[in-house]
């Protein structure tokens, strides 16, 4: 069984790598056209949320969670709060202002 697991591991990391440069680009798109509308950053967040285990990933996530804060900062707020309860263990502590 434990055989099957290292490669779906690592299929699974593949993914992540090529979910980050897309995420990316569409984070990019989305500040540098000054979007406005909360729909599309929430789709958007909502699609990166389940891959924030991987600190590209995150890395994207925060930016937009920031962009999204000058926007909707209730809303911002939320989606910190999701990644914590998903991605945060429970005797965690966060350092350095968390995201």
């Amino acid at each position: 069984m434990t055989d099957n697991l290292h490669p779906l591991a690592w299929q699974m990391v593949a993914l992540f790598r090529q979910a980050v440069p897309i995420a990316k680009a569409e984070v990019d798109s989305i500040i540098q056209s000054g979007e406005q509308g909360t729909q599309r950053i929430e789709h958007q967040l909502d699609h990166m949320l389940g891959l924030c285990c991987d600190p590209d990933m995150l890395v994207v996530f925060k930016r937009l969670c920031r962009y999204d804060y000058g926007l909707d900062p209730v809303a911002a707020a939320g989606y910190v709060d999701a990644y914590r309860e998903m991605w945060d263990g429970p005797d965690e502590v966060v350092l350095g202002g968390g995201v």
